[in-house]
């Protein structure tokens, strides 16, 4: 088929957003600003491609999902606006707790403090696009394409893309490429249809993933962390269980008969994450751990230079709740040595008051290879307590939440490779999930769940740490999971519940191998000290794929998941985090102008 190409058409830019749940988002929104603010008057076409319907909301905020499904981040956190200039094309732009406060049916989740449903989200992220693309401008035309793109080529300075089941004449050549594909591009294989296998290697969407799971089934789970949750509930409060509280403030289950019978997680560790409340949290400035001196000495490492600080500021903030428990005071000097003079003198007067441990902090459990469901059920209430507590009145609650404080400034460090190789790889490998563990945990009401579920006899933790899982396909089963020699349990079904990240060794997205194997774009690989190679595509500070001649590419950008293991902890919500779109913005509307440019110079001497 021949396609007859307008002058209009020859003339257009076009660029593509490969993935469009909320990263897409926002650096659609910053390009629409940057255009606007640029005067930019060439035609432009603004492709975006998505797996799904769910513009904006993408796989993990989509609308269409279970209300039981919560986020770990708390209403007041959430906004997909900017206070950056340029401003937004349109007026108002409603933080998501005013968005909230609009809606009559959603006035009782307009709390700040309150966890929403990832669906409520994933709504008021499609209204705000919706009414971004009512405010377009005429020179602006938006595409929407409902496909995963699997290819790429170079054709000429612009590139071709390919989807499934589409070739490259279905699609313009782009002048400017940004990929945000999320979890998608790190091999999450996101369900459009009904999944039947034994083996679950990932189990969004849930009624897709998880459907198939028969009454009685006894179900293992790799992972004990917020995926694993989200199963756990898609398996039983989605199957018509009830989760009630009586005056007492217990919450208990009431079984439906269409659960699975047991449900055994288990994890590297086996321990459970520490829940959260939503409260706001105090900004306290840290004490010793500052990116400009750490930084002053790279590649820095993490036992030397990093860790010591951590285990510093931890121990801080664990006393002075400590200490205000004991109606003492602990005074922030300058110097290290003072401060611990002062924990000394306190233990002194006060023996039985629980002494900072960061071993025990990190892995109460360290010197056990097995754990009883019992020493994981109490564990879990303690963790409760705890966070119930909240961060200004329990030292443990405390020292948790030290690293939510010190993220984003040892992010700065750690960014475009700021460790030296063997430290970077220690973080990724041991620290990264440790962190989060104790740091980005559920909501309580989600981790009560879990216990009241314990109580029912679903949920058995006596696998939690030590056990491994054998296929045996001379049984009716699917396979047994063991811990030692003497306990094991004959399983139907085993869950992959944890998210895949960026691998060293493998690339399962068909996209991201095309990139590599044409030499579109290369691995980051941490030679400093040694060698690592974290698995992510390596890039400049300002985003942009280098090549494997290592050249920045100016028309293909990275943002959001495809930067992990370069960046830190790419919150999918965070709008300042690893921070981008910005910059792409502002680079695809000076490329546009400076072709307008050109064209006039061009008119003018003709």
């Amino acid at each position: 088929m021949v396609r007859t190409v307008t002058k209009e058409k020859q003339r257009t830019f076009n660029v593509a957003i490969v993935g469009f749940g909320p990263k897409g988002f926002y650096a659609f929104e910053r390009l629409l600003a940057q255009l606007k603010a640029h005067k930019v008057q060439d035609p432009v076409a603004i492709h975006l491609f998505n797996q799904n319907k769910f513009f904006a909301a993408g796989n993990v905020y989509r609308p269409d999902q279970p209300s039981y499904l919560l986020m770990n981040y708390a209403n007041s956190n959430i906004n997909c606006w900017t206070d950056e200039g340029p401003p937004a094309i349109l007026e108002p732009t409603p933080d998501f707790v005013s968005w909230l406060q609009s809606k009559p049916e959603y006035t009782r989740e307009a709390k700040d403090e309150a966890f929403a449903p990832r669906a409520l989200v994933g709504t008021y992220l499609m209204e705000s696009f919706a009414r971004l693309c009512s405010r377009l401008p005429t020179n602006v035309e938006l595409v929407k394409h409902i496909y995963t793109v699997t290819g790429i080529e170079r054709a000429e300075n612009k590139y071709r893309l390919y989807t499934e089941g589409n070739n490259s004449c279905d699609y313009p050549e782009f002048n400017k490429i940004l990929l945000t594909t999320g979890h998608l591009g790190c091999g999450a294989s996101f369900l459009e249809e009904i999944q039947s296998n034994r083996f679950i290697d990932f189990i969004y969407p849930t009624h897709l993933a998880l459907e198939h799971i028969e009454p009685g089934a006894k179900v293992a789970m790799q992972g004990f962390g917020l995926t694993c949750i989200d199963a756990i509930l898609a398996l039983t409060e989605g199957r018509a269980g009830e989760f009630t509280v009586n005056q007492s403030g217990e919450m208990t289950y009431r079984i439906s008969g269409k659960e699975p019978k047991k449900i055994y997680p288990y994890s590297r560790t086996g321990l459970p994450m520490m829940p959260r409340t939503g409260s706001l949290e105090e900004k306290q400035p840290l004490c010793f751990f500052a990116a400009d001196r750490i930084k002053s000495t790279e590649p820095v490492s993490y036992d030397k230079s990093i860790l010591p600080l951590i285990i510093k500021e931890c121990t801080v903030s664990y006393y002075k709740v400590l200490f205000k428990d004991f109606r003492w005071r602990l005074l922030i000097l300058p110097e290290y040595e003072s401060i611990l003079e002062q924990i000394k003198v306190f233990h002194n007067y006060n023996p039985e008051a629980e002494r900072f441990n960061w071993e025990k902090l990190l892995d109460p459990f360290a010197d056990q290879s097995q754990l009883t469901h019992m020493e994981v059920a109490d564990t879990i209430e303690k963790l409760l307590v705890e966070a119930e507590k909240g961060v200004e009145n329990s030292p443990l609650n405390a020292a948790f939440a030290t690293w939510r404080r010190i993220s984003s400034v040892f992010n700065e460090i750690y960014s475009f490779g700021g460790l030296d190789a063997a430290s970077h790889k220690l973080f990724d490998r041991k620290y990264f999930g440790l962190f989060n563990r104790i740091a980005y945990g559920p909501p309580v009401k989600n981790m009560k769940k879990m216990l009241a579920l314990a109580k029912a006899g679903i949920l058995d933790f006596d696998f939690m740490k030590g056990a491994t899982f054998e296929v045996e396909e001379s049984t009716d089963t699917y396979g047994l999971l063991k811990v030692g020699s003497q306990k094991e349990q004959a399983i139907d079904y085993l869950i992959n519940a944890r998210i895949p990240r960026n691998n060293e060794n493998e690339t399962p997205s068909p996209l991201y191998r095309a990139i590599l194997q044409k030499g579109i774009g290369k691995k980051f690989r941490n030679n400093r000290g040694g060698t690592y190679t974290p698995g992510c595509l390596d890039m400049d500070s300002r985003g942009r794929l280098v090549a494997a001649d290592g050249i920045a590419d100016e028309a293909i950008s990275l943002y959001g998941t495809p930067t992990e293991g370069l960046t830190l902890d790419n919150d999918t919500l965070s709008r300042k985090r690893n921070n981008l779109a910005s910059q792409w913005a502002i680079d695809v509307a000076q490329s546009i102008v400076l072709i307008e440019k050109d064209k006039n110079c061009i008119e003018n001497e003709s």
